[in-house]
């Protein structure tokens, strides 16, 4: 082959990966932001697999009060974490889950779905003190609504390990 057309290759090649690198990086995050009782949470859209009404609730005997049951979603069963109970509040009684996309197989029972937020119409922020909010990374503000965001994470951590030392 011939060099010069060898180096042409080459360059062309990395001036596409430089492209592509920088437009992964200006992809823009999405929010699915929900509402629990008087709540309003969000959640990245990522983290989520699906969205289901009225699937029937097993009860599971011997786990934490905030676990409802199960779910059979495609014959694989999902822990029905009630959102409210995991965080010491008063019990929800909806039958609406967001299906959650990691490996603890979880669905959060929530209350409605509000929308859908990309980053460019909200505003993100830290949360700087991490003691009393451990299910949460951030929090994001749309309009004058300040959400807090689910650590999906933290919350498979803690139905892991209550779980296990059950």
């Amino acid at each position: 082959m011939d060099e010069s057309l060898y180096d042409e290759i080459k360059e062309s090649q990395e001036t596409q990966d430089k492209l592509e690198g920088s437009t992964e990086s200006n992809e823009l995050k999405t929010w699915l932001v929900f509402k629990v009782q008087d709540g309003t949470y969000a959640i990245d859209s990522g983290s989520v697999r699906e969205v289901l009404k009225n699937n029937e609730v097993f009860p599971m005997p011997f786990t934490p009060s905030y676990i409802k049951g199960v779910l059979n979603f495609y014959g694989k069963p999902y822990a029905v974490v009630d959102f409210m109970m995991i965080q010491n509040m008063q019990k929800t009684n909806t039958q609406l889950f967001l299906v959650l996309n990691n490996s603890a197989d979880i669905a959060l029972q929530i209350d409605d779905i509000i929308d859908f937020y990309t980053s460019e119409d909200v505003e993100e922020q830290q949360i700087l003190d991490k003691s009393d909010t451990e299910l949460f990374s951030q929090t994001i503000s749309i309009g004058k609504v300040i959400a807090p965001v689910v650590d999906v994470q933290s919350i498979s951590n803690k139905v892991k390990a209550e779980i296990e030392n059950d």
